[in-house]
């Protein structure tokens, strides 16, 4: 079921190239990201696409407009100058709770949807799981530190021209200053994953179709930070805030061509979210 979550994260989160695209085409796009976790059967299918019938309707009707208020909101304060830290923040916090609302709205159904796995299933899920989260240590411990800090400079700098349009050579140098300051939070996220699978796997795996059972599991999908160590809360906080403080910084810098790149960038996911909002 983590891959279920994983998988609507990245279509509901708006990223990439054509949101109405990827949004429309969701149920496809999220049986053919769990093939690779979980082989379900005809009847398992049949299940799951009644509950994500309901689950698109109840996402288009409900968060959408919460969605479509918050980039709205976001144009408006970026239109008036430059945001402070407290306002990115804030935008974090709301990006935050829509996240934690689509985890409560889902957990039930995801919790009734797991007392169909059979143990094989189960056992499948997670040693997929755990070979992906092998896969990524690995690549992680090929790459010397000062690699690894280039690959993030890397992949911060695409991140945001994608918004920006392209950053000139003083802009990534700041990029580059900014990124060195982020704390490193791998192997506490590795550790909290590993932690949160083997509880799920452990539930999963002595599954009860009775509501003390039920209620447990909803509980484990809707709340997985509780298995989140105090390390990596506290660096996840500061890491939010330093990137708000570099956000604040790079708008002192854009020059006004780079403004209203961003400013056309927001309002193509608003057009897009007007657009799937009255399908």
């Amino acid at each position: 079921m983590a891959r279920v979550l994983a998988a609507i994260l990245l279509v509901l989160g708006l990223s990439g190239c054509s949101t109405t695209f990827v949004y429309n085409n969701l149920n496809w796009l999220v049986h053919w990201y769990l093939d690779d976790y979980v082989d379900l059967n005809r009847a398992q299918k049949k299940h799951f696409d009644s509950k994500m019938a309901d689950w698109l309707v109840w996402h288009r009707n409900q968060q959408l407009p919460r969605y479509l208020d918050d980039l709205q909101a976001l144009k408006q304060q970026l239109e008036t100058g430059e945001m402070t830290v407290l306002q990115w923040q804030e935008v974090f916090s709301r990006g935050r709770g829509h996240w934690a609302s689509l985890l409560n709205y889902l957990a039930p159904d995801l919790a009734d949807l797991s007392l169909l796995l059979t143990d094989e299933q189960v056992e499948s899920l997670f040693t997929a799981l755990e070979k992906q989260q092998l896969k990524r240590e690995e690549e992680r411990e090929e790459l010397a530190p000062q690699e690894r800090l280039e690959r993030d400079v890397e992949n911060r700098l695409e991140d945001l021209q994608e918004w920006t349009g392209k950053l000139n050579s003083t802009q990534k140098a700041d990029v580059a200053k900014w990124t060195e300051g982020f704390q490193s939070t791998f192997e506490a996220r590795m550790a909290y994953r590993r932690a949160w699978q083997a509880e799920a796997k452990r539930m999963l795996l002595m599954r009860e179709d009775n509501e003390s059972w039920r209620q447990g599991f909803i509980e484990l999908l809707a709340r997985p930070q509780v298995f989140q160590s105090n390390e990596l809360q506290l660096a996840d906080q500061a890491n939010r805030e330093h990137y708000a403080n570099m956000l604040v910084s790079m708008n002192s810098q854009l020059s006004e061509k780079q403004k209203r790149h961003i400013l056309k960038e927001v309002q193509a996911l608003i057009d897009d979210l007007t657009d799937l909002i009255s399908q």
